[in-house]
């Protein structure tokens, strides 16, 4: 118990004495210290006056800097910057660059702690994993905006499929914010009246629903719709046209029948007319693949579901990234999974069709454009397909413009380091259908 612990004591007359006396003898025990301390100092001096080697000094520990999460999407550095901060305390800022527990990058400024109405760094993160579960997405790292009138938590995510992207979470709330939202062109509370009508036959209680701008999509209104912690649908609607553009139902895989219901060939009818019907009528398609993917265990078997994808089709020439997949239950019959990617307004696809390069004037660009990034693969580069398509690419949240999507040779190839690592993408160029010049590369080991 310290002095000021003597005080924070009921007063007793009693004591007081017994204190005073106890203050007394610790005097006194603190005087004989300092001089028997006093001695031994001059004992020292003397000792290394005579040439008595001395202890060497021990040096600090080096310090461990904070650094700032500059991780972006895959294939690019992007810095998540923050507003300039009021000044926190020393307590609530992180030590390290991962708290306990975690296995991401907090940058500094980032509040470990709960204060006021603002929630922890814990609080949050366990915030955003009720929009974004921890199997479908890995944080990467995490900043922290203060502003005026909101205080924000930015995670970097990264999805199964590699794409990497920020999501705000407000410290007061807990729910996800984009800038934006406040002026889209379907406001929430019709978003969630939408979404409730297209999907009549789902008993859920708790709809969640939040605004994003998707770097594929663009402006979408997330949901999820529950009952208790059960998700039964989730998805996403167009911000802008109030279409829904993607939903997952969960379908329980306990207690499931083994064999299938439906042939693969019923089941592509059930998901061609799917298309026609939710998209009012036929769409410019491609079908670019079928398969059966059975659930359950190899001990404990189920029947699964059918997969179909298609790509889009803009003069007959295939468009790089839009399309459409549709999930069909094998036992009922039911879609339960549509994903449609269709960013590019007709408007943006280029008038210019003359093409002036050869196939094989393509690949031969390509391959020297891969000797200059790695020349010790070079010789055992393996070309896999190339096809003219529309390269639709463009960075999230740019308009494109009038005649700015250019037809292109796209050439996909590997090398013998990629073909060793599962994880490594194929390499992918693209090549200008008249001057053969590589306007785009993507070669990664």
């Amino acid at each position: 118990m310290g002095l000021g612990d003597e005080f924070n004591e009921p007063y007793l007359p009693a004591r007081y004495r017994q204190k005073v006396r106890e203050k007394q003898q610790r005097r006194r025990i603190k005087k004989i210290l300092t001089v028997v301390v006093f001695i031994a100092v001059i004992a020292v001096v003397l000792f290394l006056l005579a040439g008595f080697p001395g202890s060497g000094h021990q040096a600090p520990a080096p310090s461990t800097p904070v650094t700032a999460a500059t991780a972006g999407p895959t294939g690019t550095q992007t810095s998540i910057t923050s507003a300039p901060l009021p000044e926190i305390p020393a307590s609530t800022l992180p030590d390290k660059t991962a708290a306990p527990g975690t296995s991401y990058t907090i940058a500094p400024g980032v509040p470990v702690a709960a204060s006021g109405d603002s929630l922890s760094l814990e609080g949050a993160a366990a915030a955003l994993r009720s929009y974004y579960p921890e199997e479908d997405y890995t944080i990467r790292s995490v900043n922290y905006t203060a502003g005026s009138t909101l205080n924000l938590f930015g995670f970097e995510l990264i999805s199964a499929g590699g794409t990497g992207f920020v999501v705000f979470i407000d410290a007061a709330t807990g729910k996800p914010y984009s800038p934006g939202q406040e002026n889209a062109g379907i406001a929430e509370d019709k978003a969630k009246v939408i979404v409730l009508s297209a999907f009549p036959d789902v008993n859920g209680n708790i709809l969640k629903i939040w605004y994003f701008d998707s770097p594929d999509k663009g402006a979408v209104w997330m949901f999820i719709l529950s009952s208790g912690n059960t998700t039964l649908v989730s998805g996403s609607l167009d911000a802008a046209t109030s279409e829904i553009l993607s939903f997952t139902r969960n379908i329980p895989h306990a207690g499931r029948q083994e064999e299938t219901a439906i042939t693969m060939d019923k089941a592509q009818s059930i998901a061609s007319h799917y298309i026609s019907e939710h998209n009012g009528g036929g769409l410019p398609l491609n079908q670019t693949s079928a398969r059966y993917e059975g659930w359950g265990t190899p001990s404990v078997p189920a029947a699964g579901r059918y997969v179909f994808a298609w790509e889009r089709l803009f003069l007959d020439y295939p468009v790089d990234t839009d399309g459409i997949e549709v999930d069909v239950d094998s036992v009922t019959g039911d879609v339960i999974g549509y994903d449609k990617q269709w960013s590019t307004p007709d408007f943006a696809f280029s008038q210019t069709l003359d093409q002036a390069v050869a196939q094989r004037d393509a690949t031969f660009a390509v391959l020297q454009a891969a000797k200059s990034v790695y020349p010790d693969s070079v010789e055992n580069v393996r070309i896999l397909s190339a096809e003219m398509r529309w390269n639709n690419g463009h960075a999230p949240g740019t308009s494109q413009r009038p005649g700015a999507v250019p037809l292109a040779w796209k050439v996909v190839f590997d090398d013998a380091t990629i073909r060793a690592d599962p994880s490594l993408a194929p390499g992918i160029g693209w090549v200008d259908i008249q001057t053969g010049a590589v306007t785009g590369m993507e070669y990664r080991h």
